[in-house]
Parts: C-alpha cells; structure tokens; sequence
C-alpha cells in the first residue's frame, strides 16, 4: 500500500481549505494544568549508588478550537517543565515515528550529579476537518484511536497508551491525512495516510484502512488492513455482550520484513459490572513477537516497535486483571493487575507480576487529585542491566497528580 506524494502539496490543499480568518475571533481557548510529582526505588538490579528516585514536572496545555455545521480545527500547544533527580526523563514514544517535523524544542536549564531541570514544548494537535455529505476528510496532527481492548488494543498500529498510564486525557497527534465515509449511520470507513519524519531514512510513510459495522444485537466486528512502518499487516475483531458479560477479541497479523518475520498479535477480554458498582476486567495479551523465555529478551529488547511503545511488552504473554468502584460520590478507587510468564534455561516457569492502586478524588468540576501505588515482583536486571523478566525489574513507586481544567 505504498503511496507517494509530496509534503507541499498536502501542505497547500489544506492552505486552501482553511477557515475565513474572521473564524478565529469565534473559537474558544481552553486548557489544562497538571502538577505531578514521583517517587520512585532504583530499578531491581540496576548498578545506581542511590536507593530512591524522584521527579517533578508541571505541564501546561492550552486548546484553541473552533466548528461549524461544514468545518472545524484546533491547536494544542503543550509546554513541561521536568526536574529528575537519578534518571533521564526523557522516553521515545509511537509519535516520533509519525510525525513529519517534530514542532517542539527543549530547554536544559539544569544538569549535574544524575539531578536535570528541563523545559520542553511542542505542538502537539494542529488538525483541520472539513464535513461533507456522509463523509469528512481531516488534514493535520491528530490522534489515531482504534481498538476495543482495555488494556492493549492491537488495531491501535499507530500507538497506545500502555496499560499503566495515568495521564490517558488526550493521546498524541501524529502527521496525517484521514478520511471517514459512513456508509450507513452505524457503520464507517476510514483511511489513513500518515507522514514518517522528513530526516527519516528506517521506514517509509504508513498507510492504513479500518472498518467497522453493526454484526448482530449488541455486536460490532471490525477489520484493518495497512503497512505501518513498513509492516504489512491485516487483522479483524468481534465485540458482543452475552448474559450480562460483555467479550471481545481483536489481533492483528504483522509481515515483518526487518527482520524477516511474521507474527500475530492478539487479545481476548472480558467486562462484568457487579450489582455493588464494582466493575471487573480480564484481558489475555498475546503477541508472538514477544519472548517465551528469559534467554531470549536481550535481541528483543532492541526492536524499534518496542523502543517506540508499538510493541508495548518485552514477552509474548500478558494477563490483565483490572477492578475499579466509586468509593464515594467524589472518590474512585482502581486496582489493576499484570501478570506474565517466562521459562528459565532449566525450562521451569516464572511469573513477575505488576501491582497498580490509584485513588482519584474530585475537587470540583474541573479538578481532581490522583494517588498511585505501583508495586513489581519478579526477576530485576541481570548484570549485564538486562531485564530477566517482564515486571520484576520495575521499581516501586508512588505519584500524586493534581489536575486543573479551565
């Protein structure tokens, strides 16, 4: 699905589609303020001289939007100040490899003694979206969302947010030219063409096309076909209810040709809400590009999926068990759970496993206060600063985010 075209002339067809400059007195600015801070132990195993870890960071997002019954845009700017004290910051995400100029700058105020202040920026959603009859064709940075999992979703090809995130409020726009066409009012179409970064020479542009429709009673099925960072790649997915329990499953088929490999990535869950509130989730992660064993995560953990979140674990297979109930009209409290396998050389099995306990509380209407408690057991880093295992070499930590909208 290769398709060639140049950056200036998907540049000028959206020039030319822009709202009159009369539209911009009438959009409305909004944004968010968030404060976080991190404690957190040095990993299992690693050869750091210190026992604890910390970091802070405030971050700013305004959002300037406007819409009409024919168009709409919108422009977020983003802007962090990080301080670390032990680690670096800094994390390769799935949106450097889809965006075609980075649009974002950084400043070290401060670096010394394993302890670095920072200030980053970025654009991070700059999209225009025209409607037509039964159709819309959008131009721009934008999220790419698909997928019905709950915690890995394998029709997300252009990246997700893992399932131990906190912060899932808005997800990275990347480069791209969408287009929807809703055949029927239940059903659409959509094609994606999005922009590998202009100094890029590892993949060429990626291309998608998903579709989804209605099945039977309270079922919709899916399917997607594309080649995204060069990986052919097809898949399909089914989601119903039945008795009360709500199950799906979804995978996605990948040819990969560097290296020359193929593999199947898929997930099947289950959703139950109990007459107290509680609500139960269980999904069954399976990926064969992952690793079965300990002896084999060293070549794995190299891979450009991986080191970009595509491939979000080390080993093949995961279980996730997640309970979330309000506790209170203001307070929600969550657990989930991570659980994965992996033989030894003796070929005996371990599991390493991933604790999370978040408690968020309401303030108002606009903002709310989040604790989180991450606990790992399992095998650390080996002496060579490999991992042994999926969770076990991942440190405790503790996070408390305030969060403000206005």
């Amino acid at each position: 699905m290769q398709i060639t075209t140049s950056i200036p002339v998907v540049l000028a067809t959206a020039l030319c589609c822009l709202p009159p400059i009369t539209e911009l007195y009438a959009a409305e600015l909004t944004g968010r303020v968030a404060l976080l801070g991190l404690l957190s132990e040095t990993p299992k195993g690693a050869a750091i001289n210190r026992n604890t870890l910390s970091a802070n960071q405030q971050s700013l997002r305004l959002m300037l939007a406007s819409d009409s019954d024919q168009d709409e845009w919108s422009i977020h700017l983003r802007a962090s100040r990080i301080q670390s004290n032990g680690f670096s910051a800094e994390r390769r995400t799935a949106r450097d490899l889809f965006r075609y100029r980075q649009l974002a700058g950084s400043v070290l105020e401060h670096a010394s003694n394993n302890h670095e202040a920072q200030l980053t920026y970025e654009i991070d959603r700059a999209v225009y979206q025209r409607h037509f009859s039964g159709s819309t064709l959008s131009i721009g940075r934008q999220p790419i969302d698909w997928g019905s999992g709950r915690f890995w979703q394998p029709f997300n090809v252009f990246g997700a947010f893992a399932p131990t995130v906190l912060d899932t409020d808005y997800k990275a726009g990347i480069d791209t030219l969408v287009y929807d066409w809703y055949p029927s009012p239940f059903s659409s179409l959509t094609a994606v063409y999005a922009f590998a970064p202009d100094d890029n020479d590892t993949h060429s542009n990626s291309t998608a096309l998903y579709y989804r429709q209605p099945a039977v009673e309270q079922s919709e099925i899916a399917f997607i076909v594309g080649e995204v960072v060069d990986n052919r790649l097809w898949g399909a997915s089914v989601e119903s209810e039945w008795a009360g329990v709500g199950w799906r499953v979804e995978g996605v088929y990948f040819d990969q040709p560097q290296p020359a490999q193929d593999g199947l990535f898929w997930i099947a869950g289950l959703d139950y809400q109990f007459e107290n509130g509680t609500l139960l989730n269980l999904e069954w992660y399976d990926n064969t590009l992952g690793s079965g064993s300990q002896s084999s995560l060293t070549p794995r953990h190299s891979s450009l999926l991986l080191q970009n979140g595509l491939q979000q674990h080390l080993s093949r297979q995961v279980l996730g068990v997640g309970l979330s109930k309000d506790l209170t009209p203001l307070l929600q409290g969550s657990y989930s759970l991570l659980l994965s396998p992996l033989r030894d050389d003796q070929n005996e099995r371990h599991v390493s496993s991933l604790h999370q306990f978040n408690a968020l509380y309401s303030l108002s209407d606009e903002s709310d206060l989040l604790v989180s408690f991450q606990l790992t057991l399992g095998k650390g880093l080996n002496s060579s600063g490999v991992p042994q295992s999926e969770f076990g070499h991942q440190p405790a930590n503790i996070i408390l985010r305030w969060r403000l909208y206005f």
